[in-house]
């Protein structure tokens, strides 16, 4: 029986790629584990998993990763996960679009020119790719704006992979990932803070805290369940197209599919804690305005 085989995108150690790749290792997959970083993959490698050293905003890299897997496995790639991903948490109003763009590069223009460069593969074994998503791109989590609206594109990217590669039986799975507990937030470029000229300066007490992920930490699910929900799923012979899994995952779905088109208008004002923001803000103009008067 030949070994099916699996490539996965951003399995630094710790991560969600790291523990899908020891996941998907244990039912015996020939597991193709990824980093930028191939330090960070190394524990990987101690187990007997493949590691490839891939940047996936790199074309050449992409390309070589392509070689190998093929001359590997005699051409064929069964799943493909797409997991690589960066954030970026800002106001909408504060943010550096420079830093968005490279953003986007990672979570949704990397996520088609990955599946582009495997599909022969994947088309040769009729098999499934797997994009890890986020639940915050079916709602409108506060000081994530940019980031939730790259994850909603990687779910209309992924929806569109199923739809345009079913004549040749590839499948595409959606993962709504919720609240994990890996080291996302602590692997940001740098400790996120509110410019001082922005409009929410007065509050930032309450708001960079949520920048730096205080927001998720007490609802995060271990990553090691999340894996293995994900696996589950992938190798089911009938798998669900949309899967959700992850702190707040459930409550988001029903909210999104059940809930009226203003739901997060109720909801998100009091998950960020606006109203607290809103008085803090109203606060600090008054006082400046008794500053002001104070003068004359």
């Amino acid at each position: 029986m030949v070994q099916k085989s699996v490539l996965i995108t951003g399995c630094s150690e710790g991560g969600i790629g790291d523990a899908l790749a020891k996941s998907f290792h244990k039912r015996g997959f020939r597991v193709f584990a990824s980093a930028r970083n191939l330090a960070k993959v190394q524990s990987l490698k101690d187990m007997g998993l493949d590691i490839l050293q891939l940047d996936v905003t790199d074309e050449d890299s992409i390309r070589q990763a392509v070689l190998t897997v093929k001359a590997a496995t005699g051409g064929h790639l069964d799943f493909l996960v797409n997991n690589s991903g960066a954030g970026y948490s800002m106001p909408l109003l504060d943010s550096d679009i420079s830093i968005a763009k490279k953003m986007f590069d990672v979570n949704v223009f990397a996520v088609v020119t990955v599946s582009q460069a495997f599909a022969p593969l994947l088309i040769a074994s009729k098999g499934t790719v797997i994009n890890i998503g986020s639940v915050l791109g079916k709602m409108p989590f506060p000081w994530q704006g940019l980031y939730n609206a790259s994850k909603a594109a990687v779910a209309m990217i992924t929806d569109q992979i199923r739809i345009e590669l079913s004549p040749w039986g590839v499948r595409a799975i959606l993962v709504n990932t919720g609240a994990i507990k890996t080291h996302f937030f602590d692997n940001l470029p740098s400790k996120p803070v509110l410019p001082e000229y922005s409009l929410y300066y007065p509050a930032k007490d309450l708001i960079e805290p949520a920048l730096a992920g205080s927001e998720v930490e007490g609802n995060a699910m271990e990553v090691n369940s999340y894996a293995e929900v994900v696996v589950n799923n992938a190798i089911r012979s009938n798998p669900k197209k949309h899967l959700w899994s992850g702190g707040g995952a459930l409550l988001t779905w029903l909210a999104s599919t059940f809930g009226w088109s203003t739901v997060w208008d109720v909801l998100m004002p009091r998950v960020a804690k606006l109203p607290d923001i809103k008085d803090m803000i109203y606060a600090s103009e008054k006082a400046e305005q008794d500053r002001q008067k104070a003068k004359y």
